[in-house]
Order: structure tokens, then sequence, then C-alpha cells
């Protein structure tokens, strides 16, 4: 408690006791002001016990007046009610005694509308564990929304059987498969359909002895091999690559791979390159010596179409109008096809 000082007057008396002792008597007067004022308070003291809820009010009937009031009543009954209709109040049984309140009824409203309790599909998930409901809306426009627990999962059933990939609902068919297609994901249709292969059919492929002998000629060209391609159930481009060994005297010499013959469209070609054995590489190329086409995926520039067998020429030339011997050896030369669908 806090200190507090107020004035006051001490009257002190002194006697001796039996034994002659001094004894002092002090007495404190305050005046009737002073007197009246509260004193600060304590400090907070321990909480108390909970209390038991409150109940709410359930109408039970109604009652003529206090004398017709029910009997038997206890604490199990705390929150019933009865209408009095002598002065419209309400009887309330708190636990213990009756609690009047006059004129708390009021006069009776229109009927309302009837009730429509809509029940929603019961949600099933299997991490969900504690059944509930939960109404939404008012009035009478009301909807119950109902949570199912999961079960214990139950035995594992048979194997099923296995059905055809078409039949999936996951299948586009939109495309119709082609010879050597894959089956593969299309991202715009966010299913899976036949596309044609990424790196073309194939490959067919030749090395050292499956080109001619080695040669070395005085002239503008030479045929280093031939090969061929057998016919396809469908129109394709070739995508060609390879190695051929070279050398010239006094000239550049170009190596290229022509579709057709020796003066066909070029498909695959070194840089040329002068003097001494060179290994050079032969890569996908299209060109065409006698016009400038346009290659696009509808292009029909070195194509082949469905059912023809296609020929390919390696071939070196001179570059540039030189002159002198040109050759080749075939020990390490090469040649790798694959047919591109289009």
């Amino acid at each position: 408690m806090a200190d507090i000082s107020f004035p006051a007057r001490i009257t002190i008396t002194r006697q001796p006791d039996a034994d002659g002792l001094p004894v002092l008597d002090a007495k404190l007067a305050v005046s009737d002001e002073v007197a009246g004022l509260a004193l600060p308070p304590g400090p907070t003291g321990a909480a108390g016990p909970k209390g038991r809820p409150r109940s709410t009010f359930r109408k039970t009937g109604e009652i003529p007046a206090a004398a017709a009031r029910p009997t038997g009543l206890g604490a199990d009954d705390r929150g019933k009610w009865w209408h009095r209709l002598d002065d419209g109040g309400m009887d309330v049984w708190d636990g213990a005694q009756w609690v009047h309140s006059p004129h708390a009824v009021g006069p009776q409203g229109p009927p309302a509308d009837a009730n429509t309790l809509d029940v929603a599909p019961a949600l099933h998930k299997p991490n969900l564990t504690v059944p509930a409901l939960d109404f939404v809306g008012k009035g009478a426009n009301q909807q119950v929304k109902v949570t199912a627990p999961a079960g214990f999962a139950g035995p594992e059933g048979p194997a099923g059987v296995s059905g055809k990939i078409v039949d999936s609902p996951d299948y586009d068919h939109s495309t119709s498969p082609g010879s050597n297609y894959v089956f593969a994901y299309h991202r715009p249709t966010q299913k899976f359909r036949p596309l044609p292969p990424p790196m073309g059919v194939g490959p067919w492929s030749w090395f050292q002895e499956d080109f001619v002998a080695d040669q070395e000629i005085d002239a503008a060209q030479l045929t280093a091999g031939t090969f061929t391609v057998p016919a396809l159930s469908f129109a394709w481009r070739p995508v060609v690559q390879g190695h051929v060994y070279v050398y010239g005297a006094n000239s550049e010499v170009e190596a290229t791979v022509r579709l057709g013959s020796a003066d066909g469209v070029i498909v695959a070609a070194a840089r040329p390159s002068v003097g001494g054995y060179l290994y050079l590489p032969l890569l996908t190329t299209y060109r065409d010596e006698d016009s400038v086409p346009s290659l696009s995926p509808s292009s029909t520039f070195a194509t082949l179409p469905a059912g023809q067998p296609a020929t390919f020429v390696v071939s070196l030339s001179r570059a540039g109008g030189g002159s002198g011997k040109i050759g080749f050896s075939r020990n390490q030369a090469s040649l790798v096809v694959h047919a591109q669908p289009i």
C-alpha cells in the first residue's frame, strides 16, 4: 500500500505501572473531514474460481400469471423461460430463482418464409479426419456443407485391363501416325500425339571401303563415291554429314555431296581448302548453283517424294578455276544420312 499523510492530534500520557516503570499512552485524534477520507486500494487479490457458463434463453411455454409458474426446477433448467400472458413479460429461471421481465414479449409478427435447407454434396478427402457441418446463407435460403472424414484404406484391387493409347482422353486424334513417328507430348493441345521423329529416320552410313579407291587425277572434278537410300513411304529432306580426306596441288579443293547426280543440288559441303592432305568435315548445306531457292518446312527444294530412292554423290572439284591434280584417300572417309520427314 502506498504511504498516505494527513493532519492529526496526538495526546500522550505518562504514568508508572505497579512496578514503578513508566508507561506511555498515545491517543491519535483526527478531524471529521480526514476521518471520511477513503483509504488507498490494496494489492490485487488472486483470481476467483471460474463461473458456470451462461445458458441461452429457451422458450418453454406460456403461463397466464406468476401463480402458474412450474415447480421442481433445478440448476439444469437454467435459461428456460415462459411467456407471462398477464403483462406480456418473461419469467426466466436462473438456476435458483425466478427473474421476471415485464413487457419483454412484443406482439406476434407475420409468418416467416418457409425454410428450405439444401444439402451440398459431401466432401471426401483422405486428409480430413474430423466430420463437420457448415451452414451457408441466411433466412429461408440456407445450405449445409457436410465434411465426411475418409475411412480406412481398403485392400488393393486387381490390376485393370490394359487399354489402347488411342482410347485415352489424353490422346490427340487430330494427327494421324506416320512411318517411324514417335509418341510425344504436344504443348498447345496439352495432349499426347504422334509426331515426326525430331532427329529424322535412319541413319544410313558408309565409310572407308564403301568409297571408291584412292585417286589423284589432273581433272576439274572426281567422284569419291555414290550411295543410295532406299525408297521411303513418306516425303523427306536429307540431313547429311561426314568426312573426306582430300589434297590438291595448285588450287583450292571443294568437297560436296549432291542429290541425284554429280550436278545435282548440294546437300552437304566442306569449305574449300588449298594444298596438303586435309581431313575435311562435310556439313549439312543446302545450295543450288543455278538458282537461289527458298528453303522452308513447306518447300520442295532438296526433298525426296514418297516411294522414290535417293542417290548421293560425293565429289571433289577445283574451286576458283585453278589447275593441277586433285585427289582423296578413302582411309578416313565417311558419310551419314538421316531422312527428315516433311
